[in-house]
């Protein structure tokens, strides 16, 4: 049974805690859900909408009414600038929003011309950028994200008796692998909105009894830096970290610190093309596998491309494919199930995989994919002077061309308001001149390597 039919481990199992406490049974969760079924009727037998989403029980209800019902939503964020967001509406041209200025259900958006076909295949949508609003998009099927569901809650060995607090959004792919393999082994959801070190989230983390805590490395970075781990809630049992790469220093003292608690510490890679999860490092081998990517999930295979190196990903829960216009909405499956993640890899002796590097120009800050090239057009544009992006997770570096103090404080203003990126994750540099190759391309090598 798929993981939107809402299982009946136990009917009256709470499957929801809402964040002022109040639990939500599986048979509250199903009123929710069938009262959205209804609104979506309205639709047609089909319909493409957007749901913004901020971890609350109106957004898993319309989302799991969806899946249920055929309809494809694209799961946003709820915060996600005005501007951003009527760019993608006048974009792709979706039927409903919902979750805008408090709403809970889908309410019915005006187009100039009809709506492009959705392929009887695509059933859900996600963003491949975490927070910079690109118009492109991951189209994925309802059998892809059961199958993610299924496979990452069999290798964490998850169970009705889980209580995971939602420390990521669920319309970040992460942060939605967290709902979906919850809700296939009948586990509890602990819902949140607010930071991982507020006074809110740590509260939630202990008066509810979580047993699980999924996070970016950042968040590893600041729970270790607060002292969390010193003094960590009895009821923690499982940690995991993805969304970028942990460093060997970080990932040893998280690692030592489960093992002296009793705690399992999974490290895990995947990316938003592969609905969240493609490898995780066992947490008895993560000593001796430091730095690794681990081995493929169950039902999923990876390889390292002979000449290039590319580390391939083959399993069920691979994407359709992308789509950069409404007219790709009508895509069928492109992948055939195979995945060139983009990144460089090389595999050991015992079947570890590690990344050795990268293809494509992107990085991770805070869990979200941050493409270097699209903030280096929107910045240079926004300055209107030479400007090179470049960077590692969670730390992006700017070099600027002939720029002053004004320059520095429009670019930190224009990269927290447009790209939601915090200052503190930015390095902004002033240079005479941006250096060239001889093709008259950036040299970005040489600027990083000036660090």
């Amino acid at each position: 049974m798929s993981f939107w039919e809402l299982p009946a481990h136990a009917p009256d199992d709470i499957v929801l805690v809402d964040t002022d406490g109040t639990g939500v049974d599986r048979k509250a969760l199903l009123a929710r859900v069938r009262g959205h079924e209804e609104q979506l009727a309205s639709y047609g037998e089909r319909s493409f909408g957007i749901l913004l989403c901020a971890n609350r029980v109106d957004d898993i209800a319309l989302l799991l009414a969806c899946l249920r019902m055929r309809h494809v939503p694209l799961l946003l964020a709820a915060d996600m600038p005005t501007d951003q967001l009527e760019a993608l509406v006048s974009h792709y041209g979706p039927d409903w929003i919902a979750g805008r200025d408090g709403q809970t259900g889908p309410m019915p958006l005006k187009r100039s011309t009809p709506r492009a076909a959705l392929h009887p295949a695509l059933g859900l949508l996600l963003s491949t950028s975490g927070s910079t609003g690109s118009p492109r998009l991951v189209r994925l099927s309802r059998e892809a994200v059961q199958a993610n569901a299924v496979s990452i809650a069999d290798y964490l060995s998850l169970s009705r008796n889980e209580r995971a607090i939602m420390s990521l959004p669920m319309n970040y792919s992460y942060g939605l692998s967290v709902v979906n393999s919850h809700l296939s082994a009948g586990g509890t959801l602990i819902l949140n909105s607010d930071g991982v070190m507020s006074r809110e989230f740590l509260h939630r983390l202990q008066q509810h009894r979580a047993t699980s805590l999924a996070g970016v490395p950042y968040l590893y970075q600041m729970l270790v830096r607060t002292g969390f781990f010193k003094r960590p809630p009895p009821t923690l049992r499982t940690l995991t970290q993805a969304g970028g790469k942990l460093d060997d220093r970080m990932t040893r003292l998280v690692a030592e610190t489960a093992a002296a608690n009793g705690w399992r510490f999974f490290v895990m890679y995947g990316q938003t093309e592969a609905c969240a999860r493609i490898s995780y490092v066992p947490p008895e081998r993560l000593a001796a596998k430091l730095g690794s990517i681990g081995i493929a999930i169950p039902g999923g295979t990876l390889s390292v491309t002979q000449g290039s190196g590319e580390l391939i990903y083959e399993g069920p829960n691979v994407m359709l494919g992308y789509a950069e216009r409404a007219a790709d909405l009508s895509l069928g499956d492109e992948l055939g199930g195979r995945l060139a993640t983009g990144d460089l890899g090389r595999v050991d002796e015992d079947g570890f995989f590690y990344i050795t590097g990268r293809l494509k120009r992107f990085i991770k800050l805070s869990g979200n994919r941050i493409g270097l090239d699209e903030v280096e057009h929107a910045l240079q544009a926004r300055l209107q002077r030479p400007v090179s992006v470049g960077g590692k997770d969670d730390c992006l570096v700017v070099w600027i061309e002939s720029g002053d103090t004004e320059t520095i404080n429009a670019a930190q203003a224009y990269l927290r308001d447009q790209f939601m990126i915090h200052h503190s994750m930015v390095k902004l540099r002033i240079v005479d001149h941006l250096p060239l190759l001889p093709t008259g391309k950036k040299d970005y090598s040489q600027l990083l390597s000036s660090q």
